[in-house]
């Protein structure tokens, strides 16, 4: 996703199109009067973050004036185009990319909103200011810690937890002071402590100031500590390919019209997908793939515990037959969905075994949303169960 216009635009597009992948990633996009709306928008579920980046060279002036000029010139009127953008988004139901696709918006009642701006250009010379600048929250983040936060947090559900950590630090009075770093540091601390900024884990209790200290998160990043979390996440990104694979799909073999106004199920099933934290692809992925690659197993179906209110089912099935496996999908993500409490949102994945059809491979989604659930459904569920022999023919696991 390289569309912006000037080349620190083009950078941030892509680390978010590496990060939140680019069915999600929209450069550039068009906002009132066909005008640009922000650097970057990325809409995923409920979460809509608007991206505004502002490149300004600091100038050292021998006294404040300097800092000064600098923070008007990229944080200031960074944080201007946020909030007339979240502004501008309040009013609309969807959005035209800069190519012209339709992004539809989430039902206003549930957006969420996060506001990022990128301020280049002051090269650590110039504290920066972050928290709410008058408007809401604005995080900023400049060249060093813009590609951490990016890198390291690189699912759209454990970016924005990050985010509403740091806000709720902030809202509870705490005092953080920067050693010499920025914001790369806070990153650092909150992965170190397991993804909190609370004082232990399960309490409510934050501190009443963190000391961060300079080139934290450079030692982090080059720790042992840090290289072994990357090596055992590299089983995670075959969940990635696999949201690739059928973005692909969506995108260009007419899955849906992405002209239409309607989001249909199959944009649904893989917003859950995407939503999916880092730590759970590990599993979701790592269970898929034993799942395929031994049939020795000798199970049809496996479901797996997602996060939140999620569950998936991978199915394997005949190509040759594909129509008959889809119905069998929609029966099993239906039995889980009545069998796992808690769990409102299924969503199937069926495909071939490798190597075993003679007619070429498929794959199939689906997305089964059930908030409530009648006495219908549970009879429903108790035949399908007993026609398939669900519980006898089916591997559980969770993420």
């Amino acid at each position: 996703m390289t569309h912006g216009i000037t080349p620190s635009e083009k950078f941030v597009a892509s680390l978010c199109g590496r990060s939140f992948l680019r069915l999600w990633t929209h450069p550039n996009p068009q906002g009132k009067k066909g005008k640009e709306l922000c650097d970057c928008l990325i809409v995923c579920g409920p979460h809509i973050v608007i991206i505004s980046v502002k490149e300004n060279e600091y100038k050292d002036t021998g006294d404040k004036t300097g800092w000064e000029r600098w923070i008007k010139a990229a944080i200031d009127k960074s944080s201007s185009q946020i909030w007339g953008a979240e502004r501008w988004l309040n009013t609309v139901d969807e959005v035209v990319r800069h190519d012209g696709r339709i992004i539809t918006l989430p039902e206003r009642g549930e957006r969420q909103y996060h506001r990022i701006s990128v301020s280049l250009g002051g090269n650590g010379h110039v504290p920066l200011k972050w928290g709410d600048l008058g408007n809401g929250f604005v995080h900023v983040f400049d060249e060093y810690s813009v590609g951490a936060v990016f890198s390291a947090l690189d699912t759209i559900t454990d970016f924005v937890e990050f985010l509403n950590a740091s806000e709720n630090l902030l809202a509870t009075g705490a005092r953080l002071l920067f050693a010499g770093g920025g914001m790369e540091d806070l990153i650092a601390l909150y992965l170190m402590n397991g993804h909190t900024f609370k004082t232990s884990p399960g309490s409510d209790c934050h501190p009443d100031m963190l000391v961060l200290l300079a080139d934290l998160w450079k030692g982090f990043s080059e720790s042992d500590e840090f290289n072994e979390l990357h090596t055992d996440q590299n089983s995670s990104y075959i969940w990635d390919r696999l949201i690739e694979h059928y973005a692909t799909d969506l995108l260009t073999a007419g899955m849906f019209d992405m002209h239409s106004k309607e989001v249909t199920d199959n944009e649904l099933a893989l917003v859950t997908i995407a939503l999916q934290p880092r730590a759970c692809r590990m599993a979701l992925a790592e269970s898929f793939m034993e799942f395929l690659q031994k049939p020795e197993l000798k199970v049809a179906a496996r479901a797996v515990k997602g996060y939140a209110d999620t569950a998936f089912v991978f199915l394997a099935g005949k190509s040759s037959d594909r129509e008959y496996r889809a119905k069998k999908l929609y029966m099993r993500c239906l039995v889980v969905r009545g069998r796992l409490p808690g769990i409102m949102t299924v969503v199937g994945i069926a495909t071939d075994h490798p190597g075993t059809s003679e007619v070429g491979y498929s794959s199939d989604i689906l997305y089964l949303y059930m908030p409530e659930w009648t006495q219908e459904q549970e009879r429903l569920v108790a035949g399908i169960q007993t026609d398939l022999g669900y519980f006898q023919n089916v591997n559980w696991a969770k993420a």
